[in-house]
């Protein structure tokens, strides 16, 4: 097939869409088809540039020269004018990762070629109970021949507000096993950040934002802390709560044994998971966690919210810990009981990363991928090769 994906979230963007994005299309061009990924996110000094596949095409949404100050769809759908009568001719399918204003704007352009899209988005889950914000979400997907979701809930939540259960399919996501895997080391980590290979490192690899929950996990800390006083926590992503996060640390007397790392590029996580201990995703909203399928990978055991997709990827007492999301108490005790048996977390880290290349590996997402585009174009009586 000849796949054109559409994405406002992609490399150099640090992100789990982003990364979705790029793995999918990579592994879709190994598997034999035409992948060209389409975006509005620039690189101008070439660092998404990550490796000659799959094929992008960075289409900005500013006009130059043009007194032009707002109109960021029409701004967009003036440059795609040109690539559209050229280049993006002839693909079997449009496959959409986003469902923003200029991901809807093209949905109405391209209406001679089939249409899927995936639903990647968590605020969707609060959106979908909402009869004012879920019509945008509902026109859009009714637009399309068939939706994938990573998560079941997605897929349920779709289904209800499309009112097509028949042309929405639970995909999970994928992450790369040769990349992240337990022989990375992650000392160079560990010495950048000053931590001691004697201090046990919680990593909290999410953006610092309300839905994720980080506020939680820092009043958690003070009982951490006075369990195990050597404990270290690394938060490694950036938001507008950081500011709450650090002040929730400072009452619990544990901002000094914190380290705000940032957002780090992709392709420097193995080392970071690398060098943790426990891997924690407590968000109160989760579409699913790429990060949790790449600390299972780098067979790590994760603590994370019983929410969403987190507990389709984490096999409470198996593979980590699942607790209520906002539960303070509860994991802190999580984290706790994973810290005082380092036997415990390796037997977990083993068995996540036996799950990871059974079920989780992207040449298994992009198969399943593939199959359902076929499934929903043969159903909507449009046949693709």
């Amino acid at each position: 097939m000849k796949i054109l994906m559409f994405t406002t979230d992609y490399l150099p963007s640090v992100g789990g869409v982003a990364a979705h994005v790029y793995e999918l299309a990579r592994a879709t061009r190994q598997a034999g088809h035409e992948v060209t990924v389409v975006t509005n996110v620039q690189d101008t000094d070439g660092a998404g540039s990550v490796d000659p596949l799959p094929r992008v095409l960075r289409v900005s949404d500013r006009i130059r020269l043009l007194p032009i100050t707002r109109g960021r769809r029409l701004q967009f759908a003036v440059n795609m004018v040109r690539p559209m009568l050229g280049e993006l001719r002839g693909f079997d399918v449009v496959h959409f990762h986003t469902v923003d204003p200029l991901a809807r704007t093209l949905s109405l352009i391209w209406t001679q070629q089939p249409q899927i899209a995936t639903n990647h988005a968590s605020m969707f889950v609060s959106d979908a109970g909402d009869p004012r914000r879920v019509v945008p979400w509902e026109r859009f997907f009714r637009r399309m021949d068939g939706i994938i979701a990573p998560s079941e809930e997605l897929a349920d939540l779709t289904a209800a507000v499309t009112g097509k259960a028949d042309r929405v399919r639970y995909i999970p996501n994928g992450v790369d096993a040769s990349r992240f895997h337990p022989d990375v080391s992650g000392r160079p980590c560990r010495e950048s950040y000053g931590i001691r290979p004697d201090e046990p490192l919680i990593l909290c690899p999410r953006r610092l934002v309300k839905k994720n929950g980080c506020i939680f996990l820092a009043r958690a800390m003070r009982a951490v802390i006075e369990a195990e006083p050597s404990a270290r926590l690394l938060f490694a992503g950036e938001g507008p709560e950081r500011q709450n996060v650090e002040r929730a640390l400072d009452e619990a007397a544990c901002l000094d044994r914190t380290v705000f790392a940032g957002s780090i590029p992709n392709s420097d996580m193995p080392a970071v998971y690398a060098a943790a201990d426990v891997v924690v995703i407590p968000s109160l909203i989760e579409a699913t966690s790429i990060s949790a399928l790449e600390a299972m990978a780098a067979a790590r055991p994760v603590a994370a919210s019983r929410t969403g997709g987190l507990p389709a990827l984490v096999e409470n007492a198996h593979t980590g810990c699942l607790v209520e999301p906002g539960d303070e108490s509860g994991l802190a005790a999580a984290l706790c009981d994973l810290l005082a048996d380092p036997n415990k977390r390796t037997r977990m880290g083993a068995v996540a990363r036996r799950r990871v290349l059974r079920d989780f590996t992207w040449d298994r997402v992009a198969a399943a991928t593939i199959s359902a585009c076929k499934t929903f174009l043969a159903r909507s009586r449009r046949e693709v090769a």
